[in-house]
């Protein structure tokens, strides 16, 4: 009876774990954005994430449609599509459910070819005093608006910013239009100094998030700026809110008193130009709690986000929204990208 029993129990594990070994075949289309027609991959990689960026599998080069052989999918994890098509990459993320990973995927590809002159940037700096130092973060807001839409190569002109040479724990990602998912970045060095953007540009509105330590050994330390300059104004918000930043006299740093948001004190630098070096020091203010930096990317709610991201999520969309202050610029994303916060 005993044997019988356990015949039984094993009969119908089997058959509870088949049904979380279904294979499935994940497939769709590829549209070209610039043509309006059907588009081309190089190749597409699929990608389980699972605490990390998982292989799948990859397929060569594609036409119009694509699919990949059926496979056994892990239940309960998200599948990141990234197609690859001339230099550029394009990440379609499918949530963990049997309904969407057995409908037809529609991906879109852009021509590249835009021009530098076509992609405005716009940035901010965000200053948080910890007990082992300064944590430095960046917003970089990058407009490409080709028309008609392409993506733009950054062998055409490097999209270069600025991390101090005393920097460390340097991290960066990407945040592409209309995309949930925020990609972890190398951080190559640049002809001026700084670091390059090392991806194409999307057409619409992209997001570049930097972060690296300023450690309590150096009093100051300097930064040139690069695309940072572009908008002519460089915001500069620091927490805790007595803390203060000091710039020299070439570049002196203007303190804002009005519309400034709660916990915070808002500075800015003007009329800058490409190129210009400027010395900080920040003096005074009660060290926060560290933020821990982690070089491998973690899952959050189906996105991809490193550790500190996770610390100050809300304070990095939050500071999206300060660009509609009156003295900086009016910023308006799309409305696809607010559809996907």
């Amino acid at each position: 009876m005993f044997r019988s029993n356990c015949i039984l129990y094993l009969v119908l594990f089997l058959l509870s774990s088949a049904s979380y070994a279904e294979k499935i075949s994940i497939f769709g289309t590829i549209q070209n954005g610039t043509t309006r027609g059907f588009g081309k991959a190089d190749s597409i990689r699929m990608m389980a994430l699972q605490g990390a960026m998982v292989p799948l599998g990859e397929i060569g080069p594609q036409s119009g449609k694509f699919k990949f052989p059926e496979m056994d999918l892990p239940e309960g994890a998200p599948i990141l599509l990234q197609v690859q098509y001339q230099g550029a990459n394009y990440n379609k993320m499918i949530p963990p459910t049997t309904k969407f990973r057995t409908s037809p995927q529609e991906i879109t590809v852009y021509d590249s070819g835009a021009d530098r002159k076509q992609i405005a940037i716009k940035s901010l700096m965000q200053v948080m005093r910890e007990k082992k130092g300064l944590r430095i973060f960046k917003l970089f807001l990058i407009d490409n608006v080709s028309n008609p839409p392409k993506s733009y190569d950054p062998k055409s002109g490097a999209l270069e910013y600025s991390v101090a040479k005393e920097a460390t724990e340097i991290m960066a990602q990407l945040q592409q239009p209309g995309s949930k998912i925020a990609i972890p970045l190398g951080v190559p060095d640049g002809p001026n100094g700084g670091r390059i953007l090392d991806r194409a540009v999307l057409p619409g509105s992209s997001e570049l998030q930097v972060s690296y330590l300023i450690p309590n050994s150096e009093d100051s330390f300097s930064e040139r700026m690069l695309i940072e300059s572009e908008n002519g104004k460089y915001p500069i918000f620091v927490k805790p809110q007595d803390m203060v930043v000091e710039t020299g006299e070439k570049t002196p740093v203007v303190k804002l008193d009005k519309d400034v948001p709660k916990g915070l004190s808002a500075y800015v630098l003007n009329a800058l130009e490409f190129g210009t070096m400027v010395e900080f020091r920040f003096v005074g203010g009660k060290a926060l709690p560290t933020m821990a930096n982690s070089p491998n990317p973690e899952i959050w709610n189906g996105s991809i986000l490193t550790s500190w991201d996770l610390s100050t999520f809300a304070i990095v969309g939050f500071l999206g929204l300060l660009f509609t202050l009156s003295f900086i610029f009016v910023y308006r994303k799309q409305s696809e990208r607010k559809n996907n916060l």
